[in-house]
């Protein structure tokens, strides 16, 4: 006896039917394709949201380095620092020193011993000064000091160092400075008064 079953019906709807499942699939398959390559071009896992291709450009960002590169060394400038000229700021000239021809000195005795200020003159002409020798208008004077006129205070230090004496002996001179020498006559343009001592300070 035969058992009764479903057959294909003879009219071949059967294999039409199958036909079209597999284009059906065949064509979901290529949708998934194309969505997944889409997708991925547009880098749908990018951490900041923003697609990011494969071959997406980086971008570096600029420098901060300023060092100058113009062949000047220690020109780095730090970004933020402020190099403008505070206005209102005093300028400061540079110390310039005459040479010691050009410097005249009256060398003082005040001690009251003989010799005592040719001494010092020949120390100050030897060094190249032009120096004179004279008496000082106070005998005795118990400190030595080297007094300078304005303008000659750099000078006055050299002329203490060449006398042995340091820069605690160095004065401004008085309004009258040819008031320190007993005889004063000629001494009028002279820049650096020196008034030798008792208390040794000076040689």
């Amino acid at each position: 006896m035969t058992t009764p079953g479903r057959y294909a019906a003879s009219d071949g709807s059967f294999a039409r039917s199958t036909g079209n499942a597999a284009a059906r699939g065949v064509l979901l398959i290529a949708v998934a394709v194309v969505i997944g390559v889409f997708l991925l071009s547009q880098g749908f896992d990018s951490p900041s949201g923003v697609a990011a291709g494969p071959d997406a450009p980086t971008t570096t960002a600029p420098s901060t380095d300023t060092t100058d590169t113009t062949g000047n060394d220690d020109t780095t400038t730090t970004l933020g620092e402020d190099t403008s000229t505070t206005q209102g700021s005093v300028t400061v000239d540079p110390v310039t020193t005459r040479p010691a021809g050009e410097v005249k000195v009256v060398v003082a005795n005040g001690t009251g011993a003989p010799g005592v200020a040719g001494a010092a003159k020949t120390k100050l002409t030897t060094a190249g000064y032009v120096a004179e020798a004279e008496n000082a208008a106070v005998v005795p004077t118990e400190l030595s000091s080297v007094y300078y006129v304005d303008g000659y205070a750099e000078e006055a230090k050299g002329v203490a160092a060449a006398l042995g004496g340091t820069l605690s002996l160095l004065r401004a001179a008085p309004a009258d400075p040819l008031a320190l020498i007993k005889s004063p006559e000629g001494l009028e343009d002279f820049h650096v008064f020196v008034v030798i001592g008792d208390d040794d300070a000076l040689g």
